[in-house]
C-alpha cells in the first residue's frame, strides 16, 4: 500500500506540479526580462483553469491549442525570420555548439506554446484517461496537418507573387518549426509522451 502511494505521488499530479514549476523556471531564464511578467498572467489563468470543473477533455484541448498560439505572439513572436530572438541562445554555453545553440533558441522564442503544453498537462493529470490522452493528441494533429495544408497551398498558388520570398517563405518556415518543433516534439514527444506516463497501470 505505501509502494503504491509513494509511486502515485512520483507520477501523479504532484510531480507534474513540481515538473511545470521547474519547466516554468527554464523558460523564464530562456525569455527576455520584459517577458517574465507575462509568465504571472499565465500562472493566473492556469489557476482560473484549474477551478473550472466542467472544462471536457476536447475543451482543454481547444484552450490549449488556442493558448499555445496567442502565448508565441504575446510575448514577440511574428511570421517574420527578423523576429527570431537570439539574445539567449548561448546561455550556460561556452563555446559554438550547433545543437545546443538551435535548442536554446527554440525555447526562447517558443517559451509561451512550451509552457502551455507542460500546463495543459498539469491540468489533464489528475482524471487522465488512456482515450482521452490519444484523443487530445490527436485533436492537435488534426488541426496542425489542416494549417499546414492552407500555407502549402498559398504558397503553392502565390508562388509568382511579388512578396513571395518576403511573406509567404518565412510563413512557410515558421510553419515548419510549429509542425517539427512545436507539435511533433513539445505537444508529441513531451506532452503525450507525459500523459503516457502518468496513466494508471
Amino acid at each position: 500500500m505505501d509502494e503504491d502511494a509513494t509511486r502515485d505521488e512520483l507520477t501523479g499530479p504532484a510531480f507534474m506540479s513540481s515538473l511545470h514549476d521547474l519547466i516554468s523556471l527554464l523558460l523564464v531564464t530562456q525569455s527576455r526580462v520584459s517577458n517574465i511578467p507575462i509568465f504571472l498572467i499565465f500562472y493566473t489563468q492556469l489557476g482560473v483553469l484549474q477551478r473550472d470543473y466542467f472544462l471536457s477533455p476536447s475543451d482543454l484541448t481547444a484552450t490549449s491549442m488556442l493558448l499555445q498560439y496567442s502565448s508565441f505572439f504575446v510575448l514577440g513572436g511574428s511570421n517574420a525570420i527578423s523576429s527570431v530572438d537570439l539574445s539567449n541562445a548561448y546561455n550556460g554555453i561556452a563555446g559554438y555548439n550547433v545543437l545546443a545553440v538551435g535548442l536554446l533558441t527554440f525555447i526562447s522564442n517558443w517559451a509561451g506554446p512550451i509552457w502551455w503544453v507542460s500546463g495543459t498537462t498539469l491540468l489533464m493529470s489528475p482524471n487522465i484517461k488512456r482515450q482521452a490522452a490519444f484523443e487530445h493528441f490527436a485533436l492537435l494533429t488534426l488541426f496542425t496537418t489542416f494549417s499546414t495544408l492552407s500555407v502549402m497551398v498559398a504558397c503553392t498558388v502565390l508562388r509568382e507573387h511579388l512578396f513571395i520570398w518576403t511573406v509567404f517563405s518565412p510563413k512557410f518556415l515558421f510553419t515548419i518549426a510549429w509542425v517539427m518543433g512545436n507539435h511533433v516534439i513539445v505537444n508529441g514527444l513531451f506532452g503525450y509522451g507525459l500523459l503516457s506516463t502518468l496513466l494508471p497501470t
